[in-house]
């Protein structure tokens, strides 16, 4: 987006915003790459928010229901990613109290644990072996941003099974 016309630059960044989903910090991150002035980003981006083409809480929503959903992210990495795209607090805990159902989040995190430890190769009669598929189990589930209570509350239905 090389361009230094108000205009130009409002109608190329309205039709970015209506082909996807976008928030201001990522705009805002493009316009400062293309080495745009920065009082005309901040023009474009004010007159892109007044017309709703950037809505903080809808882009919040969204991308928590992607993240849920499709990559099967927890609650600490989509907080963790939407935080880092400047998305205030207030709108994060908003979207995740609505895109989250508590019943599918706990049958997802159950299915990847299930999945997981499928690809463990150990002997369940050996309880080193155990502990330690255990451990992996819940670094696998941190890392997908799953809170530690959920996932040992998981691990322990796991292995009753």
């Amino acid at each position: 987006m090389k361009s230094n016309d108000f205009e130009s630059l409002y109608r190329r960044a309205g039709a970015y915003c209506a082909r996807r989903e976008t928030c201001r910090g990522d705009l805002e991150k493009k316009f400062r790459a293309a080495d745009i002035d920065p009082d005309l980003i901040d023009r474009v981006l004010q007159r892109l928010e007044d017309e709703k083409f950037i809505d903080e809480q809808r882009y919040a929503r969204a991308f928590v229901h992607d993240k849920a959903a499709f990559a099967r992210w927890g609650r600490i990495k989509i907080r963790n990613a939407l935080r880092l795209k400047g998305i205030s607090q207030e709108n994060i805990a908003i979207a995740l109290e609505e895109a989250i159902d508590e019943k599918t989040y706990r049958q997802t995190l159950r299915d990847l644990l299930a999945a997981k430890l499928r690809t463990l190769k150990f002997d369940p009669s050996d309880r080193r072996a155990t502990y330690l598929a255990a451990q992996k189990l819940a670094r696998f589930a941190a890392s997908r941003g799953f809170e530690a209570e959920a996932v040992f509350s998981e691990i322990d239905h796991l292995s009753a099974l």
